[in-house]
């Protein structure tokens, strides 16, 4: 048996893959079809080759390359919504079954969250047509969807029948994300992410305004300006991640917009304590082992970033909890779900 795996341009980029904790799914789904006794073919497409000037640019150029390598026979094909067209059109005899991997959510639900948001800070927002064209015609020629989250899966049926999306949710790899040995001094907040709109660094900002006694780690992205209490990493090496969490209680990324939020999971492996929106929540229970707010909500953010700074026994209780519920979720069961 055959199979076709173009998991895009980023997959051997060794400078994406030196920051992009997302690239062992990607292993995970290779390993995957090869433990299901496929011989797995990857397309090797030059990075010379593709057009970084735009999204829409980045996707067509490495389908119109990846597809040139194809073999034309094939079991199944899996790849990346954006990325795939071309090399679908190309693998077109019946007996191709067509995968699709989906980790964001849908662009309809994307651009309900953040039009305005942008629009509101005078950030460009990308609404370019052809963009959502390429997306939704390759979920049309698709034979089935796999999501991330149960989240994602419903986003994106409004555009695929839900009987036609299946669900592999995220591990993390808890030897490597593990707890400190002496629980860290102070009181300090983590954020990771590399967009402070989509991400919802400004709502975190807003809550902390006026507050003492706390730090704030910014990881991914800077921000101009800021009182001594906050430290900024920029962007960081996923392999130097696990230190920068077992110094700190909390992550907060009150997103707008995520498909699964891997820093969620990772830090609770670390014993941090989640605060975030409903949509990366999946990975915990409410009020056991971290705080779901709602979107833009300023004052929910305040109020459990000040409960768990006053209330050190929560804290220790809750950072337990997260822990466990975090070594459920292994890369190993991501990829027995997978197959």
């Amino acid at each position: 048996m055959k199979a076709i795996f173009s998991p895009g341009p980023s997959y051997s980029d060794p400078e994406t893959r030196k920051y992009a904790g997302w690239g062992r799914i990607l292993d995970l789904y290779r390993e995957g079809l090869e433990e299901l006794g496929y011989d797995v073919f990857i397309p090797k497409v030059d990075c010379k080759l593709i057009d970084p000037t735009c999204t829409v640019s980045k996707m067509c150029s490495y389908d119109l390359v990846a597809s040139r390598q194809l073999p034309l026979e094939a079991d199944i094909f899996l790849g990346p919504a954006g990325y795939s067209i071309a090399q679908m059109t190309r693998l077109h005899q019946p007996w191709n079954k067509k995968f699709l991997y989906v980790w964001n959510n849908a662009d309809w639900y994307r651009d309900q969250q953040l039009i305005e948001e942008y629009k509101r800070f005078g950030q460009p927002y990308d609404l370019s047509p052809a963009w959502r064209w390429i997306n939704t015609t390759a979920l049309e020629m698709c034979d089935h969807v796999i999501a991330c989250s149960t989240f994602v899966k419903g986003t994106y049926s409004k555009l695929v029948p839900a009987e036609k999306i299946s669900i592999t949710f995220w591990g993390v790899d808890s030897q490597r994300f593990h707890p400190p040995e002496v629980e860290p001094p102070g009181f300090r907040i983590l954020f990771a992410g590399g967009d402070p709109i989509r991400k919802g660094l400004i709502y975190l900002l807003e809550a902390l305004k006026g507050l003492e006694g706390y730090e704030l780690w910014i990881v991914g992205c800077n921000i101009q300006g800021g009182p001594s209490s906050w430290k900024q990493f920029g962007m960081v090496p996923n392999d130097q991640m696990p230190e920068i969490m077992r110094q700190c209680h909390v992550t907060c990324v009150p997103t707008l917009e995520d498909g699964i939020a891997l820093v969620i999971q990772e830090g609770m492996a670390c014993k941090l304590i989640p605060i975030t929106s409903p949509e990366t929540s999946e990975v915990f229970e409410d009020k056991v082992s971290g705080f779901k707010v709602g979107y833009r909500d300023v004052e929910g953010i305040r109020e459990k970033i000040l409960l768990l700074r006053d209330n050190p026994d929560v804290r220790k209780r809750m950072a337990e909890y997260a822990r466990k519920r975090a070594e459920k979720d292994t890369w190993e069961k991501t990829k027995e779900e997978f197959k």
